[in-house]
């Protein structure tokens, strides 16, 4: 019988239907929750996983004080900072994505994250005043990163948030490990971002992504391949009688307001799936297909128009 998996729009994976617990592997990291699902192969000890996702925290967290990136966060301007490979290398690769996707996705907009209350500072009530949005918004971009031998240097005292690409990066290692062990049929699922590998049981890896006008999900295959989505419908909030997601639009400062009710990627590289479907969240749904179609990205877009959901897949089947 073909067995699904549903993907809830920031909540997390329900489970492979069909699938007993005792054969998923479960547990808390970065913030929020991962299931591994090995179909009850016992080479892979959890152990191994939790400390890599302890590594990875103790790279990317802006809750932990002592990581790299709270101490980049925390450093004088223009002092050359050293840094190690791994944080080097995903900075790199978040200015590939920033330029990819014109701007749209930005991992230096950390101060205004922290000033609408969706960083680790969090404990805001209100709403900014335009005149901080002003201010954090000249100090956000990572346009104002300069990259040295094993070493960067801010050029304004910007503030970096990679949760829009570490979780995905998380996933690309907890898989490097499983395949490591010598397993090739496995599921990952941490925070909603998703990598099926192998076949599960003999039938393919199928995800179902909610809609937000509670319909059936729609089902997206994945063969060695990673699935992120991001959407509007279940977090959001009212500002100035607008309606605004809680994912930013680096152009303005403000948290987009689009067309976009959800996106999922598909990509063979969650970290890059997680920041594509982060970037097209914030740019609309035009602009999106058009990014789509330039870097030849599987994605499936829902897009609100005159109350309805119209649902558009670009190189998706």
């Amino acid at each position: 019988m073909h067995k699904t998996c549903l993907v809830l729009i920031f909540f997390l994976l329900s489970g492979c239907l069909e699938t007993n617990n005792d054969e998923r592997i479960l547990g808390e990291s970065m913030g929020t929750t991962y299931s591994i699902n090995v179909l009850g192969d016992e080479r892979v000890q959890q152990d191994a996983i939790e400390q890599r996702l302890l590594e990875i925290n103790a790279v990317f967290s802006t809750w932990q004080a002592d990581s790299e990136i709270s101490r980049l966060n925390e450093s004088p301007i223009d002092e050359w900072i050293q840094v190690s490979d791994e944080f080097s290398q995903l900075l790199k690769t978040s200015e590939i994505v920033y330029l990819q996707t014109s701007g749209f996705f930005d991992p230096g907009i950390g101060r205004l994250i922290d000033l609408w209350g969706f960083g680790a500072e969090g404990g805001r009530t209100g709403a900014p005043l335009r005149d901080e949005i002003n201010t954090a918004f000249k100090n956000s971009s990572i346009e104002y990163l300069e990259f040295g031998d094993g070493q960067v240097k801010k050029l304004r005292d910007i503030h970096f948030n990679l949760s829009a690409i570490a979780k995905g990066y998380a996933v690309d290692e907890v898989a490097r490990l499983i395949e490591a062990a010598g397993v090739k049929d496995f599921l990952i699922e941490i925070g909603g971002e998703v990598y099926a590998s192998g076949t599960n049981d003999g039938d393919e890896w199928t995800i179902g992504v909610e809609r937000p006008d509670n319909k059936a999900p729609i089902p997206i295959a994945l063969n060695n391949s990673s699935v992120a989505t991001s959407g509007s419908y279940r977090n959001y909030f009212i500002w100035e009688g607008e309606k605004y997601m809680h994912i930013f639009d680096p152009k303005s400062g403000l948290p987009a307001n689009n067309d976009l009710a959800s996106v999922s990627v598909v990509h063979h590289r969650s970290a890059l799936a997680d920041a594509y479907a982060t970037a097209m969240m914030a740019m609309g749904s035009e602009m999106a297909i058009e990014l789509a179609n330039e870097l030849q990205l599987s994605v499936l877009l829902m897009v609100i128009k005159d109350d309805n959901v119209q649902i558009i897949r670009v190189n998706l089947k």
